[in-house]
């Protein structure tokens, strides 16, 4: 069975969510730690998103290990607009949240260096609903692709405390279990594909111990007071599975805080260089080392 244990550590922190563009995530960050994983760490700014009344949040991940570099795009069903157009995301990384209006939204993702005209490598409908804010992710081995939608669940935790939940995503293991120290269970055998509820913590740093089926994976992480938190568990470039925690938001009682940009598996053996875009920053980490 997996713990968690306290110790010192980095947590990735937020971007905000930025008017509609063509955009290009920007690597301003790679940390290695210790232990032997890469963790990325840097406030990058916190800052809630613009939404109006009746809105609800979206933010897309790539969750492919072998599946390479692709352009999201997020179109709505009824007229056919595009709200949301990323470029080169690469494995491991989750963009910020994107205010969106309620309603029915198709997401297609494109390798990178394909004509205009490409056939989408995956292409998924995905529904807003008023106030809520989902992950929509694209997981698995790339001739097996899939998709899922998971619900954020963005309510304050108690004074002092950080709740935290697990995406399960690693290839390399069919479930993982995850546990405090003291015996809190954040997720126990969590299927692949799957994201557990979320469970209540005492903010701070820790230590996470992985326990996969023949495989283990330790991360460090400082939880803020008051911050929610996805721990979203991939491959990593030796085989095994590593944590990459995301913010889904900070001590706010407005609209989320994006989620940071982070990286893992492909990215290890496969660094890759991009150029900053217009106004919107991300943090890119990857592991492996």
């Amino acid at each position: 069975m997996a713990s968690l244990s306290r110790t010192t550590g980095a947590l990735a922190a937020t971007a905000p969510a930025q008017p509609v563009r063509r955009r290009r995530l920007a690597t301003v960050l790679a940390l290695t730690a210790a232990a032997g994983v890469a963790l990325a760490g840097s406030l990058v700014g916190v800052s809630p998103a613009n939404a109006a009344d009746g809105d609800g949040w979206v933010r897309v991940g790539h969750l492919s290990p072998d599946t390479k570099a692709v352009d999201v795009t997020l179109t709505s069903l009824k007229g056919g607009q595009v709200v949301m157009d990323l470029d080169d995301v690469t494995y491991g990384q989750v963009s910020p949240y994107q205010a969106l209006a309620a309603g029915t939204y198709v997401v297609s993702m494109t390798a990178a260096d394909a004509p205009t005209a490409a056939k989408p490598v995956i292409t998924s409908n995905i529904t807003v609903d008023s106030g809520q804010p989902i992950t929509a992710v694209a997981y698995g081995p790339n001739d097996d692709l899939k998709t899922q939608v998971f619900k954020d669940d963005l309510t304050a935790p108690a004074e002092g405390q950080a709740k935290v939940r697990l995406v399960q995503a690693a290839n390399v293991s069919k479930t993982v279990t995850v546990a405090t120290s003291t015996g809190t269970t954040i997720a126990e055998d969590a299927p692949f594909g799957s994201a557990s509820g979320y469970a209540q913590v005492a903010a701070g740093p820790w230590t996470l111990d992985l326990t996969g089926q023949k495989v283990t994976g330790t991360s460090d992480v400082d939880l803020a007071a008051g911050s929610i938190n996805t721990l979203f568990v991939l491959d990593n470039s030796t085989g095994g599975i590593t944590i990459v925690p995301v913010v889904d938001s900070a001590a706010t009682a407005q609209a989320p805080v994006g989620g940071v940009q982070t990286g893992g598996g492909y990215l290890a053996e496969h660094p890759q260089k991009s150029e900053s875009k217009g106004l919107w920053a991300t943090v890119l980490g990857w592991f492996g080392v």
